[in-house]
């Protein structure tokens, strides 16, 4: 439970410093430790939580309650009675206007952090480097089998240019990681009012909007296929729906980035067409991916056309042989 003088802070302020979004559907198993991890933090300045509940069918919307009564100066629940996801932008309509914090971190009720100094850390990197608009970190990934998986995607600490986030895709910055300053959370431009999911085109316009860094450091828990989780969410809607949502957006964010990741995107088209070609050996797709291609340089293109002929000849067969050697080839 949160400490006594951490209470107190909350007590004293109306103007918390960090607003920790964390959105819930159905984690009755997993809201408490979520909670619990969030308020465990070691800060010296106050923060809230915003708890957004879409209409659980079971006990979520209980425990939300009880961890509000308990601590109403943290605890901000948005809880609905009916079912928002499909035909509301949580985020932008129930999130963003309760916003009060200069920073907003993100820990969804089936995720939790596994150090309390967190916060403290990446909150006080952005106080001293005024250019920084997100910060991510390393984490865990814990899957249904109980096993535990480290996940880094870069080594060392380092700052993230926009165009890699852009090429390595909305699985990049852990969600669960993300610290990010509010006036660019709050932010909706139409390529973002477009997307079908929320972290990608966040994390594409934070790092647009100034410099992002990454900790190297594992500070958070990632439940991987959980009940509830976006993947759960949207699995009713098709891979090619996702697929052109996605590209379709991107083409906004070009024009709204004036081309500048031209290249980047093109690439990522490239992987995204690819993959989903790979996936279902349509030929719709796999022209898609042509298309793309084409607009590589020859260094660049040329895994991809390799590989578009393993498949064309091979089909799923050709799978194990992509899992051995993507890595080295497409990053």
């Amino acid at each position: 439970m949160i400490e006594t003088k951490q209470k107190e802070n909350f007590k004293s302020s109306q103007n918390p410093c960090v607003s920790v979004c964390c959105l819930t559907y159905n984690h009755e198993k997993t809201v408490a430790q979520a909670l619990d991890s969030m308020l465990s933090q070691k800060t010296d300045f106050p923060f809230e939580i915003i708890v957004h509940d879409d209409a659980s069918t079971d006990g979520t919307q209980d425990i939300i309650r009880d961890y509000a009564k308990r601590l109403p100066e943290i605890i901000r629940p948005v809880l609905q009675s009916e079912n928002k996801m499909k035909s509301v932008n949580i985020e932008k309509e129930y999130i963003c206007p309760l916003i009060r914090g200069k920073y907003v971190a993100v820990c969804e009720g089936d995720d939790f952090w596994s150090d309390p100094s967190k916060l403290a850390l990446q909150v006080g990197y952005m106080e001293n480097n005024p250019d920084c608009t997100m910060t991510f970190h390393a984490v865990n990934q814990l899957n249904p089998d109980s096993s535990v998986m480290p996940y880094r995607p870069l080594k060392g600490d380092t700052d993230v240019d926009c165009g890699l986030i852009i090429k390595r895709g909305g699985m990049f910055c852990p969600s669960a990681s993300l610290v990010i300053r509010a006036e660019i959370f709050t932010e909706w431009p139409a390529f973002r009012s477009m997307a079908d999911v929320y972290d990608y085109p966040r994390q594409i316009l934070s790092a647009y909007r100034g410099k992002a860094h990454y900790f190297d450091k594992i500070m958070a828990v990632y439940r991987y296929g959980s009940s509830g989780s976006w993947t759960d969410n949207i699995k009713e809607k098709t891979d090619l729906n996702h697929v052109e949502n996605e590209t379709a957006w991107l083409n906004e964010f070009n024009v709204f980035s004036g081309g500048k990741y031209e290249n980047d995107i093109n690439w990522h088209f490239a992987h995204l067409w690819f993959t989903e070609y790979r996936k279902t050996l349509e030929n719709s797709s796999r022209k898609k991916a042509q298309q793309y291609i084409k607009t590589l340089s020859f260094k660049e293109g040329l895994a991809f056309r390799a590989f578009l002929a393993l498949f064309s000849v091979f089909g799923k067969r050709a799978n194990k042989i992509w899992e051995l050697i993507k890595r080295n080839l497409l990053k």
